[in-house]
């Protein structure tokens, strides 16, 4: 893991916290899973417009305050895999005017040497200031081949609202 996620648990890195979440629940060393969208981490480390986004999702999927209306890890982009390895967090850089941090790792390696199993996946994250305070505006999996997953474009079909 990178040092990166050694800061985890602070509000000024919360893409070191979102990893070290993750890292925790793919891990089968794990005592807890952790809910990435606790209600404290959700107004700690997403932006107001995530918030909201993600509140409608859990109202119109009829989950309530608990829980959370994806059926699938949104940083792996997957219900299946393995320990993340080979974790780097990249220093955020600005991308087309939005502010971006990129996770890489490993997340399918156990499931043998083969090329397709021991590619890397990322997680994009794009982050926006609100107040001083550095937050998460979406989350963005992208896959060994490329294709990529809008966490905030997935709340809004959820919400019923198409992406926002």
């Amino acid at each position: 893991m990178s040092s990166a996620a050694a800061h985890a648990g602070t509000a000024a890195d919360p893409v070191a916290e979102v990893m070290a979440v993750t890292v925790n629940n793919w891990s089968p060393d794990a005592s807890v899973q952790e809910d990435l969208f606790a209600s404290d981490r959700l107004k700690r480390l997403f932006s107001a417009g995530f918030q909201a986004q993600f509140e409608k999702a859990m109202a119109v999927s009829g989950i309530g305050n608990d829980g959370s209306p994806f059926d699938y890890d949104v940083v792996v982009n997957a219900q299946d895999g393995c320990p993340l390895e080979d974790l780097a967090i990249a220093p955020p850089l600005v991308q087309d005017g939005k502010t971006v941090e990129v996770a890489r790792f490993r997340f399918m390696s156990c499931f043998g040497s083969q090329a397709e199993y021991q590619a890397f996946s990322e997680a994009r994250f794009i982050l926006v200031d609100e107040g001083g305070q550095v937050r998460i505006d979406d989350i963005i999996a992208v896959s060994p081949d490329g294709q990529t997953l809008s966490t905030r474009e997935q709340l809004g079909l959820l919400a019923g609202g198409g992406s926002d």
